[in-house]
């Protein structure tokens, strides 16, 4: 029974923190692995860093706009092993339904209206694991657990 212990995969499970900066107000693309969600860990920036905003993720990387720049952690948990709430920006422009990828690991509340519609979950927006989606002209700020 020997050498099975020590496998690359117990390496693999430590999550990746990485920055990404946006230079110049300009929109800035950093690889990541995705696949298992993005985290916001800490804001190095004065602009602020909202997610669906000034960052956000595709399924190949992170980017970042408007002076945000952040260490970011791959993965739904901070370095801790918790997955601290973060606060995800989401509107749907010209009545079009618009996705806003986040990890859910407990649920999504409504904190901040933001669009003259009235936001009304399972009607004009709605969550899932993989994060937020709205519809119909609804727009608002959610914390996501």
């Amino acid at each position: 029974m020997g050498g099975g212990e020590d496998t690359p995969s117990a390496a693999a499970a430590e999550p990746r923190v990485f920055r990404c900066e946006s230079r110049d107000n300009r929109r800035n693309y950093c690889p990541a692995e995705t696949r298992h969600g993005v985290r916001l860990l800490v804001q190095n920036s004065s602009f602020d860093c909202i997610q669906g905003t000034t960052w956000g993720y595709d399924d190949r990387s992170v980017w970042v706009a408007r002076g945000c720049s952040a260490d970011f952690v791959e993965g739904p948990v901070d370095l801790a092993g918790n997955a601290p709430p973060q606060r995800v920006r989401c509107e749907s422009r010209g009545n079009r339904m618009m996705r806003c990828n986040a990890v859910v690991s407990q649920d999504v509340q409504l904190d901040e209206q933001l669009s003259d519609v009235r936001c009304v979950q399972r009607q004009n927006w709605g969550w899932d694991r993989g994060g937020v989606w709205v519809t119909g002209g609804c727009g608002a700020e959610f914390i996501v657990r």
